[in-house]
Formats: C-alpha cells, sequence, structure tokens
C-alpha cells in the first residue's frame, strides 16, 4: 500500500507533466518526464531502484498539484442562424480543454537559493526551446490525463504571505481542437477521394477524370488533377 501511494505521488505531485516530441523526439518513445529537468538523473535513478536514502518525496525540487478550472469537457451552443431548427437546437462547438497545475518549489536542504536560480533558468530554456520545436505536453491530473496539450504561459502566483519570493508557479495548459497528426489525417483522406474519384449516387463510384473520356479536353482535365494532386501531396508531405 505504502508502495502505490509513493507511485502516485511520483505520478501526480512530483512529475505529472511530460514533454513530448520537440527536445525529446530523439528519446525513446518521444516522451521526457519533467523530473528529469528538475532534478539530476542519478536521483531518480536511485529513486526507482529502491535506494532508503531517496524516497523522501518531500525534499524534491518542486511539487504540483492540480488546480481548479481544468475542463473536462466545454461546449458552447451555437447562436447563428440556421435554416433547420431541428439542427440548430442541437448544435454544439466544441471548446479546447484547459488545465492548470500549480508548481511549488520550496526552499529546504537540498534546494538552496542558488539551485532554485539554476534549476528555473535552466528549465526556462528548455520549455523555450520545446516550443520551437512544436514540442506538447501529456498532463497527468488525479481525474483526466490530457494528451497533446500546449504550454500557453507559467506565471508566479505567489502569495504576499510567502515568506520566499517567487516559491509558487502556475502552469497553464491548453488541449487543441485539432493535433498535427489528425490534420494531417484529414488531408490524406481528402486527397485519397480525390485521387480515387467522387461518390455520385448509391454505391456506384466513378473518377471524374475518367468521366471525360479519351477528349483533348478529357486529357487536359486528367493532367490538370493529377498535377493538382502531386502538389497538394508535396506541400504536406504526404
Amino acid at each position: 500500500m505504502a508502495f502505490t501511494r509513493e507511485l502516485y505521488r511520483l505520478g501526480f505531485e512530483i512529475s505529472p507533466v511530460i514533454l513530448s516530441e520537440g527536445i525529446a523526439q530523439s528519446i525513446p518513445g518521444g516522451m521526457l518526464p519533467i523530473v528529469a529537468l528538475t532534478q539530476s538523473a542519478s536521483f531518480v535513478s536511485s529513486l526507482i531502484g529502491g535506494s532508503s536514502s531517496l524516497t523522501d518525496l518531500d525534499k524534491y525540487f518542486c511539487h504540483w498539484s492540480a488546480m481548479q478550472g481544468t475542463t473536462m469537457i466545454d461546449y458552447d451552443i451555437a447562436t447563428y442562424s440556421f435554416a433547420n431548427q431541428i439542427v440548430a437546437a442541437n448544435a454544439l462547438l466544441a471548446n479546447p480543454l484547459r488545465v492548470s497545475l500549480l508548481m511549488r518549489t520550496p526552499i529546504n536542504e537540498n534546494t538552496g537559493a542558488m539551485t532554485k536560480l539554476v534549476t528555473l533558468s535552466a528549465l526556462q530554456a528548455v520549455l523555450q526551446a520545446h516550443a520551437n520545436l512544436g514540442g506538447t505536453y501529456v498532463v497527468a491530473t488525479p481525474g483526466v490525463i490530457y494528451s497533446n496539450c500546449i504550454l500557453k504561459t507559467v506565471r508566479d502566483v505567489t502569495g504576499g504571505n510567502e515568506t520566499t519570493p517567487q516559491s509558487q508557479w502556475l502552469w497553464d495548459f491548453e488541449q487543441p481542437l485539432v493535433t498535427e497528426t489528425s490534420a494531417n489525417q484529414a488531408v490524406t483522406n481528402f486527397l485519397n477521394k480525390i485521387d480515387a474519384g467522387d461518390k455520385q449516387t448509391g454505391s456506384a463510384w466513378t473518377n471524374t477524370a475518367s468521366a471525360l473520356g479519351n477528349t483533348a479536353l478529357g486529357s487536359g482535365v486528367t493532367s490538370g488533377i493529377n498535377g493538382l494532386i502531386s502538389s497538394l501531396k508535396g506541400t504536406f508531405g504526404i
């Protein structure tokens, strides 16, 4: 039971953020836990190996907690005009999901003021590089695990009563409606439909270009369509 509790804390309190692709693209699996940036690799390895001197999670550099306002489902009801009122009554517009985590960085016997300065400065540089490379995040909360998230802001929310300045940082993530993978898939499906032909009626399928036959007009249209398809595939890297 104690081991399970420690794993739970490790996953949701110590390292609930995972960098995906971006700077982690060369790592097997394409993922890098945030704890690898906030703690030394040897420290993490010793913890996983069961070293008794490294199992005090309270002395880790930072501790995370999910904040209120995280959305599981978010829709807007369409208010613009529809020709069909039945459709209008059931029209929902999906919104991106939002998730916020609070990162606390207390000063303790393992984390001095200079260690904190160096760690946060290095973390800032890594996060900026990750964004420049198009990287995303996996964010784990006790209720829901969000994938393909984008980090929007990291800001200081330390209260005025705190004795240690800049010890609480709010991370705001957003899960977009369309990811790069799904966009590429949509374009691929669209191009495949153009290449295979347009569905006319029932189960009959016909190739638009071939339907014009071997006429001069048909040959010109066929060449034009094939050129368009090749151009689109080259543009989207398909």
